[in-house]
């Protein structure tokens, strides 16, 4: 077979750099020399002119070979629309068109070269080839990719949970409100309604039977006359006092359950900000051409060098907290992340020589602070105190904030409190048909929905909301609690945003 597949001359240093790609790509790993040789030989190098179609989105037919950018940049488009970045621009190191050879799929996206470039291409029969001989199953391999892009793909805003909202807004008409399901508590506590309203069902039909009621169907219980309703009024006092147990501590529960999720999205706000101070601080500061007014180019890149430390942090910080985003923490989420764009080499190398125990963030709260102060020294930011101080305070309250929030998370209701009101709400509702059943008859049924409706719900939004980043092993449907993808999303627009706005001012800059 490997008789059959073209090779290519390649200088040592192309060499070098395609083998640095191949083992850090989320298909090949860590290969063989002899196999890695093969690989490399294989990579045909080709140039295109800037604005050249790499490739489409949804073409089947056409998607026969892979890309690695040597040299220049490419532009991805998804349904029409540039991705944000970093998601949306694809730089030397990355790899364009292997997921739809590695699943025989259409094209996921439109990459088109946005300046001159020069790449290396493999068709898709040596591709199929080299897959083969990797030490790896090939369809856990598929699987893994497939929800580590699912993940990415909501981070980069391809897939969004609100329409690109952090949290599902509402509109103040009653009858709008009235209208909803999707993402109400009716739509998680209606089965447990009528659960209970089956139940006071069946306790109608046997007290028809057992206590013989002289009472017309839809009339109330005459207690003076039937003896079995008469015994049941010291259940209905006994229940009274639940009742007025039962909601003092929901009640409390709830405003409990919503401190926390409101002081998990003020932090998730606050450390927004914080990353947006250190990039505007740099970006105000940044040394400047005395003849263009633009910053120099060593500013520029010690500037796009933080942006990319506050990106990777911020997406690192709620991984670790979120399980839906905890994919992104393993190796092949890392890996995978260097094919989309989020991360470099470089920076994947320096993660992998982080012990165990320190997280990924930690290194990029580190690079951040170096990286500001090399500036300084190099001349690239102007070096000053009141600078220098506002960088260490920000960086510091970063750290402060992320243990704050693992804080909170940690300790967010005991297990005996959570017990207890479970109990409580369970207990109540559960004696709900006996007692409304001497009291309201027949009527005892609708009654006992409305009850189950209110505060069995009210314990399942508690709940919820002591959930604030959708973590509870989907018990419930989420559509309460925050979208992260979106606060990181913006946090990666305004990692850039203060760049771009200040490289250009209206004034003589010295």
């Amino acid at each position: 077979m490997m008789d059959s597949i073209a090779q290519y001359e390649k200088t040592e240093e192309q060499s070098e750099f395609l083998d640095s790609v191949i083992k850090t790509s989320v298909f090949v790993g860590e290969l063989s020399e002899g196999l890695s040789s093969q690989m490399i030989a294989s990579f045909k190098p080709v140039s295109y002119k800037k604005g050249t179609v790499l490739c489409y989105e949804g073409e089947t037919e056409e998607a026969n070979s892979m890309y690695v950018i040597e040299n220049g940049e490419c532009s991805v488009f998804r349904e029409g629309r540039k991705l944000p970045e970093p998601y949306g621009t694809m730089t030397r190191g990355t790899i364009v068109g292997e997921m739809a050879l590695l699943y025989d799929s259409p094209r996921k996206a439109t990459v088109i070269a946005k300046t001159n470039i020069t790449v290396f291409t493999m068709n898709k029969n040596a591709f199929k080839h080299f897959l083969h001989l990797i030490p790896a199953k090939e369809e856990e391999l598929k699987q893994a990719l497939t929800n580590v892009d699912k993940v990415i793909d909501k981070v980069s805003g391809f897939r969004t949970k609100y329409g690109g909202d952090v949290i599902q807004r509402f509109k103040p008409s009653r009858r709008w409100l009235w209208t909803r399901w999707t993402g109400t508590i009716l739509q998680q506590s209606w089965k447990t309604a009528v659960i209970n309203m089956i139940i006071t069902m069946a306790v109608v039909l046997v007290a028809k039977i057992w206590a013989k009621p002289q009472w017309q169907l839809g009339m109330l219980p005459d207690s003076t006359n039937n003896i079995v309703i008469a015994k049941l009024l010291g259940l209905i006092a006994a229940w009274k006092y639940v009742q007025t147990i039962t909601t003092f501590t929901l009640s409390f529960f709830l405003t409990q359950a919503y401190g926390l999720w409101k002081n998990i999205y003020n932090t998730a706000r606050i450390v927004q900000g914080h990353l947006n101070d250190v990039n505007l601080l740099l970006a105000c500061s940044a040394e400047r051409d005395s003849n263009t007014g633009c910053y120099t180019s060593r500013a520029k890149e010690c500037l796009e060098d933080v942006s990319r430390y506050t990106r990777l942090y911020h997406v690192f910080m709620w991984a670790t907290f979120s399980s839906k985003l905890n994919v992104l923490l393993t190796d092949l989420g890392i890996r995978r992340m260097i094919g989309r764009g989020v991360i470099s080499r470089e920076q994947y190398k320096a993660l992998r020589e982080l012990k165990p125990e320190i997280l990924p963030q930690h290194a990029c709260i580190v690079w951040i602070i170096n990286r500001s102060l090399q500036g300084m020294r190099d001349g690239a930011i102007h070096d000053d105190v009141a600078l220098r101080d506002k960088i260490y305070e920000r960086s510091m309250e970063l750290q402060g904030h992320f243990a704050g929030v693992a804080s909170q998370l940690a300790g967010k209701i005991p297990l005996a409190y959570a017990h207890f009101v479970q109990i409580l709400v369970d207990t109540f509702l559960l004696l709900a048909p006996l007692a409304l059943y001497s009291e309201l008859g027949i009527w005892s049924i609708p009654s006992v929905g409305i009850l189950t409706l209110f505060y069995s719900g009210l314990l399942d939004l508690s709940k919820i909301l002591l959930h604030p980043l959708g973590n509870d092993d989907d018990t419930y449907d989420d559509s309460v609690n925050m979208d992260l993808a979106v606060i990181i999303r913006e946090s990666n627009a305004g990692s850039t945003r203060w760049m771009d706005a200040g490289n250009v001012v209206p004034f003589r800059a010295m």
